[in-house]
């Protein structure tokens, strides 16, 4: 190493002033690191705290409704796991304004089963929250990834010159009374007379009353109007947006306002398949729906289906049908997709579990256990466990074990039940090691449930039916829609799931119904015939929708 000698008190200064401006350069950086390390802890509830003051609900829905720009041409796809999303309890939904319905999180099972999936299926996950918005509420619906046939746009086209003509009629400004516009509506009102055996039912029955009714409109060219009353246990404009069509209405004014020309009520509340063929098919296989009622306005009262029997049954309607592009696999899906789209608040909440299920890395199996309505009305005399819904957890894991495939690095049980107490249970067994290796024998199976409020959305009915008082809270408008929103986020997401044990009842169905698939539906018996069991294993295992529609609600 050769030295310098320094000449004089120059270069002496020169020196100086290098260094000093090194340490402070130096200095100044260290200043920056910590700052953007400080930063990246706080982000996520800094840029909340801005999202709070200045996002609202229509801006939300405009940002998450973009879809994500595509990869620059020859990018590299990396696998490593992007270390940006830091979801904790509160952050991965974020409340709207103006929103009238108690937002949920999604339960810790969630956030903790995200720790086993592959990096690459994260990083998509990923790519679905933002720290400003949280999860996308973007929801697919089949209109965009199925192909439902041609049907669709005609229909709303139809719709549309249907509800023009009704203004028109309302104005008495209709040129021949030939011009009365024909419509079906599906009302949901209780039968005081009734109670507990003849109100608008649960999700499933008013569903399934719904796609009927549709049904009928479709088929014979009428308009398409439904609706729930408030207070049972909410309006459906509150827990359901209008993708395509507007069916709003009142029900009352469409009465009176066809007094004159003429309307037919037709009441088929729990009609059995034998009493819906009278109605529906008086003249046998040859019926033509547009000979039933001559009236223009036909007003429903139904928890009862026939679509399915229809393909099975109809000579006249199965080839229009097929020539329609539905099928007996995708006509719920197709429908009930072309009339409803869940409220932001819901799909948001959706898709974080969605988005889970859909991994390429994950095996899920919904496990849909109703065990009976005392449970739900009276959590304090649920005495349901782990011992005896057992058969649920074998049938499970004999079908994780024959469908699973080494790209599935985790396995996901999701549970919907009525029991709060089972519900915890099951939770338990992601950390019990005793109880999953009694239950589950799997160490790479993770137990995932919503946590969302456990609530029938006839509240009123499933309290009298288990000889429970009813209380003031019980008409807690709030509460009712908060379980109405429950229980349509459960439906969906229990309808997303790779393969799904259902009770045999309406609510598994119509999730069943929703999959499209007829070979991804094991349904198992009640507690008390539990020994009348299927080998969970076998391909032939699953539940045609054929034998599903002859079940309770039919369909």
């Amino acid at each position: 190493m050769t030295y310098q000698l320094l000449n004089g008190t120059g270069d002496v200064k020169k020196l100086r002033v290098r260094y000093n401006m090194a340490k402070w350069l130096t200095t100044v950086s260290l200043i920056a690191v910590v700052t953007m390390a400080v930063y990246a802890l706080l982000y996520p509830s800094i840029r909340m705290d801005q999202w709070k003051n200045r996002v609202t609900d229509e801006e939300l829905e405009d940002a998450q409704e973009q879809p994500s720009p595509p990869p620059a041409h020859g990018s590299i796809t990396t696998h490593i796991r992007n270390s940006t999303c830091r979801f904790t309890a509160d952050n991965m939904i974020f409340p709207l304004e103006n929103s009238n319905y108690t937002q949920f999180q999604p339960d810790d099972t969630l956030r903790q089963v995200l720790d086993y999936v592959s990096d690459a299926d994260f990083n998509k996950y990923c790519d679905q929250w933002d720290p400003v918005y949280g999860m996308s509420g973007h929801l697919e619906m089949s209109n965009e990834n199925e192909n439902c046939g041609a049907w669709q746009q005609e229909f709303a086209q139809l719709q549309q010159q249907r509800l023009q003509q009704l203004d028109r009629f309302r104005a008495g400004t209709l040129k021949s009374p030939k011009d009365v516009p024909r419509f079906a509506s599906y009302l949901c009102q209780e039968d005081p007379q009734h109670r507990g055996s003849h109100g608008c039912g649960g999700l499933a029955d008013r569903m399934i009353g719904i796609v009927s009714t549709f049904f009928y409109a479709l088929m014979t060219d009428r308009g398409f109007l439904m609706s729930w009353p408030e207070g049972d246990p909410a309006r459906l404009e509150s827990v359901f947006e209008k993708p395509t069509i507007d069916w709003s209405f009142d029900p009352s004014e469409m009465r009176s306002l066809y007094k004159k020309p003429g309307y037919q009520t037709v009441n088929t509340l729990n009609f059995n398949w034998q009493r819906i063929r009278g109605v529906m098919f008086p003249q046998g296989p040859s019926q033509d729906f547009n000979q039933l009622w001559p009236e223009p306005y036909v007003q429903v009262q139904s928890n009862r289906g026939y679509v399915i029997r229809t393909f099975d049954y109809s000579d006249h309607y199965a080839p229009k049908l097929e020539q329609m592009g539905l099928s007996k696999s995708n006509h719920w899906r197709c429908i009930v997709d072309y009339l409803f789209k869940p409220k932001l608040e819901s799909r948001r909440f959706i898709n974080a579990y969605k988005k889970l299920f859909q991994m390429d890395s994950v095996l899920s199996i919904g496990l849909q256990i109703r065990t009976n309505d005392t449970a739900m009305a009276d959590p304090d005399k649920d005495t349901n466990t782990l011992e005896d819904w057992d058969y649920y957890f074998t049938c499970a894991n004999k079908l994780r074990d024959a469908r699973r495939e080494p790209h599935h690095r985790r396995v996901v049980y999701f549970l919907l039940t009525d029991s709060s107490k089972l519900r915890e249970q099951f939770v338990s067994m992601n950390h019990d090691k005793e109880l999953r290796d009694k239950f589950i024998q799997d160490d790479d199976t993770s137990m995932v449930v919503t946590g969302l409020p456990i609530e029938h959305i006839e509240a009123k009915t499933v309290k009298t039916k288990a000889e429970i008082g009813l209380t003031e809270d019980d008409s807690n408008l709030e509460k009712l829609l908060a379980g109405t929103h429950s229980a349509i986020i459960d439906n969906w997401l229990l309808s997303y799931t790779d393969y799904r044990l259902i009770s045999r009842q309406g609510f598994g169905k119509i999730a069943a119904f929703h999959a499209s698939n007829s070979h991804s539906t094991i349904s198992l018996p009640r507690l008390e015939s539990k020994e009348h069991l299927v080998n969970c294993a076998s391909p032939h295992a699953f539940t045609s929708f054929e034998t599903l529609s002859t079940w309770w609600s039919l369909g």
